[in-house]
């Protein structure tokens, strides 16, 4: 790989309910060139998506057959069900080769995979965590989702505090996530300015 002139990737990372989507929806409003590949997911699809706009959805299969194949640049499997991903093509072949800045979500758990195995992308790439404390999590999880069950949002729970402990260890910037979306994108944008 060429690093002569190379772009930067911010990866964004949060527990489950910080605004990661409004915060992303709101990135793509600015007059910044910023460019935010999509993810490949298992999952399947929500009502108000669209696969090809807000994601790829693709089958567990084509999934495991992507990574035989090392095509990813990270991948998650989240609350031990629904595969995640990101093609390595898609970011670094695609914009940081050319000099553009990316903004895409990372799970931090995949931050320590990264650091590990892909070191030489260590200065093309800047950590932003959203928090929440986890009584909001619940408050907001409850708010919203009203078939979720104790057991669910327990493990949710549990994986918002393991993934806030990670993140004080491996990310520069920890963000408040029960600000304002306006508060937290001008954060956000303070950074990548």
């Amino acid at each position: 790989m060429n690093y002569m002139k190379k772009g930067h990737i911010y990866f964004i990372m949060w527990v489950s309910w910080a605004g990661k989507w409004t915060l992303i929806n709101s990135l793509k409003k600015t007059d910044l060139d910023l460019h935010i590949p999509l993810s490949y997911k298992s999952r399947a699809k929500r009502d108000f998506e669209v696969d090809g706009k807000d994601a790829y959805f693709i089958s567990v299969e084509e999934f495991k057959s992507a990574i035989e194949k090392n095509e990813f640049l990270e991948y998650a499997i989240v609350h031990g069900v629904d595969y995640y991903w990101t093609k390595y093509d898609d970011v670094i072949l695609n914009w940081i080769d050319k000099g553009k800045t990316v903004i895409k979500e990372l799970d931090v758990l995949w931050l320590k995979r990264l650091i590990k195995e892909k070191p030489e992308l260590e200065d093309y790439y800047t950590t932003i965590f959203l928090n929440i404390p986890v009584k909001k999590l619940r408050e907001r999880i409850e708010k919203r989702w009203e078939k979720i069950t104790e057991d669910e949002l327990l493990r949710r729970e549990q994986s918002a505090i393991m993934e806030e402990k990670e993140a004080r260890l491996l990310c520069d910037y920890m963000l408040d996530a029960t600000q304002s979306p306006e508060k937290v994108l001008k954060e956000v944008l303070d950074i990548i300015k």
